[in-house]
C-alpha cells in the first residue's frame, strides 16, 4: 500500500538523520576524527528501519479483497468492542489488540462509521493498559472525527496506528509483545474470511484470500523462532505451527481440498475463541 511505502520513507530519512548528525557531530570535536569518521552504508541504515518496520502486509489487504469479491459486511462477526476492558493479562491484550485492529480495518473497509467509533475506542483502551500510549498521536479522537466519512483518510490513519503500534514496542524492547499483536491481526483476518460465508469452499475468490494469507502466516511464524524459548509466545508459534500444518496437506497455489477449507476453519476459530473468553 501507499502509505506502507510512505512510512517507511519517512522512517528511513529520520534514521538516516539520527545517524548523520551523530557522526557529525563526533566529527566536529577534531579535525582529526572528521577524517576518520566511518562511512554509513544504506545497508546499515536500512538495519535500523527493518527493525521497527511493520514487517507484515497491512491488515486493509485482506479486507479489501473480501470487499472487492462482494462479501457483505456482517455485524457480529467481530470481536465485541465492549470486551476490550476485560483482558487483564500483557499476552491477552496484546493479541486482542491486535484483533480489534483487524476488525477496525474490516469496518473501514465496509464504511461502517459506528463500528469504525467503537473499534477505535477499544484500541484506545487496550494501548493505554499496554503503556502505549505514547505511540498514538494526542488528537486521534479529532482525527477519527474528522475523518469519519473519507474512507481513504481513515484508511491512512488506521495504518498509522498499528504500524506506529508495533514500531513503539520494538522501540521499547517489548518485541514479543509486538509479535502478539501481529499474531491477533493474522488470527482474525483468517477468521474473517473462512467465517464471512458458509459456502466458503465454493468461492473461488475466498479460497484465494485464505491463500493469500499463507505467506504471512508462515512468516510471522518465521519471526517468532529466535524467541522460541519464549514462554510468553509459546502457545501462539504452536497456533502459528497447526495453522501452518493445515496449508501444507495441499501445496497448491491456487486450490485448497474441501477438507483442509473444514480444518483451517474449525482451527482458526478454536484459536481465537481462546483469546476471546
Amino acid at each position: 500500500m501507499r502509505t506502507m511505502k510512505t512510512f517507511k520513507l519517512v522512517l528511513w530519512v529520520i534514521v538516516s538523520g539520527i545517524l548523520a548528525s551523530g557522526f557529525y557531530s563526533c566529527g566536529n570535536r577534531s579535525q582529526e576524527n572528521k577524517n576518520k569518521s566511518p562511512e554509513i552504508s544504506n545497508e546499515k541504515i536500512e538495519q535500523e528501519v527493518e527493525e521497527y518496520i511493520y514487517p507484515l502486509p497491512s491488515t486493509f489487504e485482506v479486507t479489501n479483497m473480501l470487499n472487492e469479491i462482494e462479501a457483505s459486511y456482517i455485524f457480529d462477526i467481530s470481536n465485541d468492542p465492549e470486551k476490550a476492558g476485560s483482558y487483564f493479562t500483557e499476552k491477552s491484550r496484546a493479541i486482542n489488540l491486535g484483533i480489534y485492529i483487524a476488525d477496525l480495518a474490516y469496518a473501514t473497509t465496509y464504511n461502517q462509521s459506528s463500528e469504525v467509533q467503537d473499534y477505535f475506542r477499544a484500541i484506545e483502551r487496550l494501548t493505554r493498559e499496554l503503556d502505549l500510549t505514547a505511540a498514538l498521536p494526542d488528537d486521534l479522537p479529532e482525527q477519527i472525527s474528522e475523518n469519519i466519512n473519507n474512507k481513504e483518510e481513515l484508511i491512512n490513519i488506521v495504518t498509522n496506528v498499528f504500524q506506529n503500534a508495533y514500531s513503539f514496542l520494538n522501540k521499547q524492547g517489548r518485541t514479543e509483545l509486538s509479535y502478539l499483536v501481529l499474531a491477533g491481526t493474522v488470527f482474525e483476518g483468517l477468521y474473517l474470511t473462512t467465517h464471512i460465508s458458509e459456502n466458503t469452499f465454493q468461492n473461488p475468490r475466498l479460497i484465494e484470500t485464505i491463500l493469500f494469507q499463507k505467506k504471512h502466516i508462515r512468516e510471522l511464524g518465521q519471526l517468532m523462532e529466535k524467541y522460541r524459548d519464549s514462554e510468553l509466545l509459546s502457545e501462539t508459534r504452536q497456533d502459528i505451527s497447526a495453522i501452518n500444518a493445515i496449508y501444507a496437506l495441499e501445496e497448491g497455489t491456487t486450490s485448497m481440498t474441501k477438507e483442509q477449507v473444514a480444518k483451517l476453519t474449525e482451527t482458526i476459530n478454536e484459536i481465537r475463541n481462546k483469546h476471546l473468553e
